[in-house]
């Protein structure tokens, strides 16, 4: 987009063109609420959090807490909580919750960037002030990450890997041109959309080229999958190709993340000495048994070697919540503020596959059951977690606040509410490599917090209720 697109749309102030009361260089003081602090330690009743310029100048009880005399602002926060900004780490900025996959990146492949936008002040309006993108378009991630950064719009802070290096899940969605379901859409948005979404990758030499050039452009982390699928295509990576990936985004300062979907590709990328793993707990339709059900060794391993699962449970149990019931698609709890015309889609999606029998919401929730069974393991065995949920995938939209039922789920299997939220702090911030600037309040950090009404150790859904956002010290709620 041109900077002339770009002024025709500052007339949506929500988006574009914020300025929000409050200049960085400002000290806001928050007083008199209970502090979560990020780091797993107990809530502090009764604090005080000093920002200015940007950040954090001092946190903890009221009347240990010097407050400057020249504070440009007090705000009274007594009965509600204090807490870093969340952090989600799985995000699809330019995903809306689609459920037909092609023709929606093909019939908006003008509009990557104002759908960005638009998710990512969705995401902080939500008390989440980083997002961690994995699978996107680099070149439009990386124009809404400066523009974030910049202050042209107004969202979340953004990291992002650009395309997975051989994913499976969209090979073969642009093949045909001519199919009906690419009817009334440009050729070229085929085109453009295939180009933005689709980056095999040959042999462990031909990884390395894209990683280089990948860190030359900007991505703040690699994405590759070490799954394939039932048809093979494109080929499964060999541990020693996905070896020379890994070895050669962290020769150039890049974590690697990966894509797996079955014991084996878990496997192979612990092998290959990968730093996070998406949805490992969630294994394939095909491995749904006995088979899929995480070996002691196999737990053992993401301990000591420190691999960070994000298990984005939420992705598979949207599946079974609106199959059970389709009418949630009209509760305005689960899909307040999404776009319309994908909540319709949604609607007529879920129809088609519940016309068709019973099989289908059988074969989620026995997925989504064994899901929940590997990451229990996980959490007993104090595996390193960061909270994510696979945001604007189909029927996840990301509005619907699904980061709030994730961390619901990770109670229900055993982690207590302050580890929940610690996955959403301290271990997302962790998980990018940025624990000394991001993920708690502390002194000299970036003044990154929200203030929620209630208290999420007593009930984690109070973070649903988020009162006052501030991103580096500046008020956008």
């Amino acid at each position: 987009m041109s900077r002339s697109a770009i002024g025709l749309l500052a007339g949506a102030h929500l988006l574009f063109g914020c300025v929000p009361p409050g200049m960085d260089d400002d000290v806001t003081v928050l007083s008199g609420g209970r502090l979560i602090d990020g780091t797993g330690a107990p809530a502090i009743e009764d604090a005080v959090v000093v920002m200015g310029g940007g950040r954090i100048l001092a946190a903890g009880a009221a009347g240990t807490v010097e407050i400057p005399a020249s504070a440009d602002r007090t705000i009274d926060v007594a009965g509600k909580t204090i807490m870093p900004g969340m952090i989600e780490g799985n995000s699809h900025i330019i995903f809306d919750g689609q459920s037909n996959h092609p023709a929606y990146f093909a019939g908006r492949y003008r509009d990557y960037y104002e759908i960005g936008a638009r998710n990512l002040y969705a995401s902080l309006m939500q008390g989440i002030t980083t997002s961690r993108d994995t699978m996107d378009p680099l070149e439009e991630m990386i124009r809404l990450r400066e523009d974030v950064e910049s202050g042209v719009i107004a969202g979340s802070r953004l990291f992002t890997s650009g395309t997975i290096l051989n994913y499976p899940g969209v090979y073969r969605m642009f093949d045909d041109p001519t199919d009906s379901v690419f009817e009334g859409i440009p050729p070229e948005g085929v085109e453009y959309a295939k180009a933005a979404m689709v980056l095999p990758v040959r042999d462990g030499t031909h990884g390395r080229e894209i990683v280089a050039d990948y860190a030359e452009r900007g991505a703040d982390f690699i994405k590759v999958s070490s799954y394939s699928g039932p048809l093979n295509e494109p080929p499964e990576l060999s541990t020693e190709a996905l070896t020379e990936i890994v070895e050669e985004a962290h020769a150039r300062g890049l974590r690697v993340t990966t894509h797996t979907s079955s014991i084996e590709s878990i496997v192979a990328v612990l092998d290959a000495g990968v730093d996070a793993m998406e949805h490992p707990t969630l294994v394939g339709q095909e491995e749904v048994g006995a088979e899929g059900e995480f070996p002691d060794e196999l737990v053992q391993r993401f301990v000591d070697q420190n691999v960070y699962s994000v298990p984005l449970m939420v992705v598979r149990e949207v599946y079974v919540t609106y199959y059970e019931d389709p009418g949630r698609l009209d509760d305005p709890w689960f899909i307040r503020h999404a776009p319309a015309d994908m909540v319709q889609e949604a609607r007529e999606w879920v129809a088609r596959d519940i016309a068709e029998g019973p099989e289908a919401l059988e074969d989620h929730r026995a997925g989504y059951e064994l899901g929940r069974l590997n990451l229990a393991k996980l959490i007993a065995a104090g595996a390193p977690i960061a909270m994510g949920t696979d945001k604007g995938t189909r029927l996840n939209f990301h509005e619907s606040g699904n980061h709030v039922r994730e961390l619901e789920i990770y109670t229900e299997l055993g982690m207590t509410p302050m580890e929940a939220i610690v996955s959403a702090t301290l271990r997302g911030a962790e998980l990018l490599g940025m624990e000394d600037e991001l993920g708690t309040i502390e002194a000299g950090k970036l003044a990154d917090v929200i203030v929620v009404y209630g208290n999420p150790l007593e009930n984690i859904r109070a973070l649903r209720e988020v009162d006052l956002v501030f991103k580096e010290g500046v008020r956008y709620r």
